[in-house]
């Protein structure tokens, strides 16, 4: 069976500051960044825990912080600015470049607080931002359509 791996190449992160209804490119990005969730277990071993084993259960959920890295363009700093100065909770969506099979790629939807930093860079080095975002909420998974 042939693989269906494939490159990062061809993804594309997208933001809309009007709740998700139009999304642009994030211009320049450099790579691909999906939140990852993790569960906050709390501790609920009792008196009757069989065999003095601890018992957890799954508590808050939280997608925690994520960089997007991208080059820097005047338009995109201007408008992750503009976002964190009017506090705007921002929509993101990654879309995965096509799997052999599939019509679309797999997307990944999630939403947080944006802070533009520009990178040290040294003469000669191309100048670049990362776009620190604080999420608020889930992050959605949604598989591509079938060719």
């Amino acid at each position: 069976m042939a693989t269906k791996q494939r490159i990062v190449y061809g993804a594309t992160t997208e933001w809309s500051g009007d709740g998700g209804t139009t999304y642009t490119n994030i211009p320049e990005v450099k790579g691909l960044v999906v939140p990852e969730t993790e569960i906050e277990y709390q501790d609920a071993t009792n008196l009757d825990s069989v065999g003095g084993f601890r018992e957890f259960i799954p508590g808050l959920k939280d997608a925690g912080e994520v960089t997007i890295p991208a080059g820097y363009t005047s338009d995109g700093y201007e408008t992750a600015v503009g976002y964190q100065t009017a506090g705007t909770l921002v929509n993101f969506r990654t879309t995965l470049p096509v799997e052999t099979g599939q019509a679309t790629g797999d997307t990944f939807e999630f939403t947080g607080y944006i802070s533009p930093a520009l990178e040290t860079n040294d003469v000669g080095d191309i100048i670049a931002m990362n776009l620190n975002i604080r999420t608020s909420g889930a992050v959605t998974f949604t598989k591509g359509t079938a060719a």
